[in-house]
């Protein structure tokens, strides 16, 4: 038997470095991010909707192939490190995923070859592939790194790749630069990440042991069903702005991609914390399922109560907030903000329920959910986009990440947290009357309504957290 005093020291030096590993992810991907949404906005206001929807469907068409770099490869690498098992080493992971990068090469230009984009821009998504070996071999480093909760050892590279990037984005604009230099941008960004990660990891001791092909066998029977889950959920996900692209153009892709592409930035908190916490979700699977339950409520009901006020004012005031960030060229963005500014209460929830349910080996589950979702979104942005434009598209987001949520959450809740349906739909009650007050109360009460049901929210937050105390 452990003594009880041990026990205690033990878990307050893992809530310390957990803590530790959170601040230092959210600190580096706070940097490369605020340099990266900083770029993209002063990127977007420069090329206008009709280019930056250009810009969106290279990346968004070359980011449905991302699935097989990846191939769940890393979190495979972090679950096993977290619960003291023998882990593939880097080398390996490494080698992998070159070959994967190049079959994701190959397997996008066959699908191109069945495509009718123009020439230029199809040439722009064979250049920007090159960034699959790229984030391949970065996203293996940073893996590493995050299994052993030592992050803070990437802040620095992190911070200097966000400054190239943002002083490349910059120098192209007062350049007057085409598309072809800001993907190179890009492409420049993600090589320099890798280096600066592979640098890092020789000096902090790392080593490339050799392997056998065997191990490379094992690990992608390893990895398959999560990648199976990545390649449904990329194509969900991404396949939103080719169908604009093909109903609504150039200017439709635009403006989604600039609602889109800021919703997207919301996420970073959650998927920072969500980051640092799935190799702790991976041991405690092992060791303690129900100290497993409490960590994920925590987290769970942490973020869902802010992320629901944060939707709140950004569906209130999308219209300024799209007019200062891309300018008045964008302004009809903003009915599509209001919109999918709330799926990102779902989707910061779904971060943390898909990282619990992978590290509770539900892989199975989450591959039969994401198949759902495809399906779902689909049928919504093939009837909504031709009818509403970009505006359908968002609602086919806010829509599929709502029926992801409840079936994450019923998984959940018949293996990990009973009755969390239950408590979860009271907090949707003050967000429901904002929304409704906005929509059909007159334009002049508005701005008055936000901050009424703002003020209101808050006080029915402090009011819950005080009765579960």
């Amino acid at each position: 038997m452990i003594p009880a005093s041990l026990q205690k020291t033990a878990a307050t030096s893992l809530t310390r470095k957990i803590l530790e590993n959170s601040v230092a992810l959210f600190t580096s991907q706070l940097l490369a991010k605020v340099f990266r949404v900083l770029a993209n906005f002063l990127l977007a206001r420069f090329l206008g909707p009709e280019n930056f929807g250009s810009l969106a469907l290279v990346l968004s068409f070359a980011e449905l192939f991302r699935f097989l770099p990846d191939f769940g490869l890393d979190r495979t690498l972090i679950r096993r490190m977290a619960r003291g098992q023998t882990a593939h080493g880097v080398a390996a992971n490494l080698s992998l995923r070159a070959a994967l990068s190049s079959l994701a090469v190959v397997v996008m230009g066959i699908t191109l070859l069945f495509a009718d984009y123009p020439r230029p821009v199809e040439l722009l998504m064979y250049f920007y592939a090159f960034s699959f070996f790229l984030q391949a071999g970065s996203a293996t480093f940073a893996a590493y790194f995050q299994a052993q909760l030592k992050s803070i050892s990437l802040v620095w590279a992190y911070t200097v790749s966000g400054l190239l990037y943002l002083g490349f984005i910059l120098g192209g604009i007062f350049s007057a630069q085409g598309l072809t230099y800001f993907v190179a941008s890009l492409l420049f960004a993600e090589g320099s990440l890798f280096l600066l990660f592979g640098l890092t990891f020789f000096k902090k001791g790392g080593k490339l042991v050799s392997f056998n092909t065997a191990e490379l066998v094992t690990m992608v029977k390893e990895a398959f069903p999560i990648a199976l889950y990545l390649a449904l959920g990329a194509a969900y996900f991404r396949v939103g702005t080719l169908i604009v692209y093909h109903y609504a153009g150039e200017r439709g892709a635009g403006l989604y991609a600039a609602c889109f592409r800021l919703n997207e930035a919301f996420l970073m908190l959650a998927a920072s914390v969500a980051a640092s916490l799935f190799p702790v979700f991976s041991r405690l699977k092992k060791e303690d399922k129900a100290e497993l339950s409490t960590l994920f409520q925590k987290s769970f009901f942490g973020f869902l109560p802010f992320t629901l006020l944060l939707a709140i004012l950004i569906s209130g005031l999308s219209a300024p907030i799209i007019q200062f960030l891309y300018g008045e060229a964008y302004a009809p963005s903003a009915a599509g903000l209001r919109v999918i500014i709330w799926s990102l209460v779902f989707m910061i929830a779904n971060t943390l329920s898909t990282n619990a349910l992978v590290a509770s080996d539900r892989e199975a589950d989450i591959t039969k959910i994401t198949v759902g979702n495809l399906l779902v979104n689909l049928s919504l942005n093939f009837y909504l986009v031709p009818r509403f434009g970009f505006i359908g598209a968002c609602w086919a987001v806010l829509a599929t990440e709502a029926v992801n949520f409840t079936l994450q959450t019923a998984v959940l809740q018949k293996i990990l947290v009973p009755k969390l349906l239950g408590r979860v739909w009271p907090y949707f009650i003050p967000p429901a009357l904002a929304v409704i007050w906005y929509l059909f109360y007159p334009v002049s009460f508005k701005s008055a309504g936000i901050w009424l049901f703002t003020f209101g929210y808050l006080v029915f937050l402090l009011n819950r957290r005080g009765g579960s105390q």
